[in-house]
């Protein structure tokens, strides 16, 4: 059960323009049966795995190394680190999905408190 559309996914973004549905539909389902493990409620589940989905559709278009300067005089050009956002960090989707779930685990944690009986 695919937890979020295609054209959610699109009404994202326009650089999810050039990702095939069938590719989309993969990260769906995969992002989908992710958060259907999750213990959150299921109002949120669209939300999750709509964002999910960005992220994972996100690294599969991304380069690893992104030019951050260049110098045109005796010619330099310096590359990012492909490893310094690794995981959800890497991408705005991915954050926002973990910025989710870092609201709803404070939001509905249980408060553990202890209970003294004096007798």
């Amino acid at each position: 059960m695919l937890l979020t559309s295609i054209e959610r996914i699109r009404m994202l973004s326009d650089e999810f323009t050039p990702i095939s549905d069938e590719r989309l539909t993969m990260y769906i389902e995969d992002a989908s049966l992710e958060v259907s493990s999750l213990s959150v409620p299921e109002t949120y589940h669209e939300r999750l795995t709509r964002y999910l989905a960005a992220h994972l559709a996100t690294l599969s278009i991304t380069k690893d190394q992104t030019v951050i300067r260049e110098k045109l005089d005796v010619i330099e050009r310096e590359y990012s680190d492909p490893n310094n956002k690794i995981g959800l960090l890497a991408t705005k989707y991915g954050q926002e999905y973990q910025r989710i779930l870092d609201e709803l685990e404070e939001k509905f944690a249980s408060k553990k408190s202890i209970n003294l009986l004096v007798m």
